[in-house]
């Protein structure tokens, strides 16, 4: 269970003998593995938390919250058995064995396959201009950004940027209200995205909490029931979301990605296409913000036996979505959720995909707008 979860033999055990409500991130790990919902155990576990806030102290009888959560446990173990205890590091997840995750509506450019790009007359040389920085990267683990889910229940707070406010437009944050728990935490990344109950995400770059109050450098807010395109702010060069594109830890649990990548270039110039809404590429280089790369269905993937499960997930992405370029980055690489582990591999940060034969089979161009 410690290997599956990434917690502790000494925090799943302390947790399983219920004499006290354990760290959320703990409840959410019994819970995730067995395919438990990530949000209704955490509407749970706050649930407990509000009944202890008022109660006797707890005694050694189990709650209500370790009966359940230890009886769902016990349940995916009987019906996984012995692949919880040692799961295969090379099997790919079985597919629709959990529900791919979907940010934005149906019709965005992100979720929609493009099975006939514009290919641009220089792709050979963007696709070695893009290469030229060294290995193609993932960045998982604690190389993501973080992304929490707020509830009805989540505390908010009024916020407003703490620099940037005028030189970069007007405050992203006004009229919103920011949803913040006291539990979670605020890794040292650029980004944090916090999605409100209605929908609404709240991107805070240089999150800081003082007092159990959080406080953006600066920020945007998107809309994740509509469009990619930040509704105020601006979370990413091309002005889209800096969800679009994200691999979700849902996403690695079923064993498929069903939307569009995204990526930074090292060399964009000032110029945007569809779906980019602005550049912040200041560089005389061949890249535009919005430009789209896609594998070739000549790369057939299911016929390469080395590539190992998460290598076969994006590769299988970007044939049938394909990925955008949304920002300004010194190395070409595909953001997943702070956190998430992709399967096959057991590292928790920076994962190579020099194995994907991108040299190869990668194509470069443009996807028109929707009709």
């Amino acid at each position: 269970m410690a290997a599956r979860t990434g917690q502790s033999t000494n925090a799943l055990s302390a947790a399983a003998q219920g004499g006290r409500l354990p760290p959320l991130e703990v409840a959410l790990a019994y819970a995730e593995a067995c395919d438990g919902d990530r949000a209704e155990w955490e509407r749970r576990w706050r649930a407990a938390r509000d009944e202890l806030g008022t109660a006797p102290p707890p005694t050694r009888r189990p709650r209500w919250w370790a009966v359940a959560v230890i009886g769902a446990v016990t349940l995916g173990l009987a019906i996984t058995g012995v692949l919880i205890v040692s799961p295969p590091q090379d099997k790919p997840p079985s597919p629709g064995h959990a529900k791919a995750a979907r940010l934005f509506a149906p019709d965005d450019v992100f979720n929609r396959p493009h099975p006939h790009p514009h290919l641009a007359p220089d792709s050979a040389e963007l696709v070695d201009d893009l290469l030229a920085p060294g290995k193609v990267q993932l960045y998982a683990g604690t190389a993501g950004f973080p992304v929490y889910r707020a509830t009805s229940r989540t505390p908010t707070y009024r916020v407003t940027p703490r620099e940037h406010l005028g030189s970069w437009g007007p405050d992203p944050f006004a009229g919103i209200r920011f949803p913040w728990d006291a539990a979670w935490k605020a890794p040292k990344r650029e980004w944090t995205v916090v999605i409100a109950p209605d929908g609404r995400a709240m991107e805070c770059w240089r999150i800081k909490v003082q007092a159990g109050r959080p406080s953006c450098e600066w920020g945007a807010v998107t809309d994740t029931r509509r469009a990619s395109v930040v509704e105020k702010g601006q979370a990413t060069g091309s002005g889209l979301s800096r969800l679009a594109g994200m691999v979700t830890r849902d996403d690695w649990k079923a064993g498929r990605i069903e939307h569009a990548l995204s990526f930074g270039a090292p060399d964009n110039d000032g110029r945007h296409v569809f779906p980019a809404v602005a550049s912040d590429g200041r560089e005389q280089g061949r890249w535009h913000e919005g430009q789209f790369i896609w594998l070739d269905p000549a790369y057939d993937i299911d016929s390469d036996p080395t590539l190992k499960p998460y290598e076969r997930m994006v590769a299988k992405a970007l044939q049938d979505y394909g990925a955008f370029d949304v920002k300004n980055a010194d190395r070409f690489g595909f953001m997943s959720e702070y956190g998430s582990k992709p399967p096959g591999d057991g590292d928790d940060t920076d994962v190579s995909l020099a194995d994907i034969k991108f040299a190869k089979y990668l194509r470069v161009g443009t996807v028109p707008p929707a009709s």
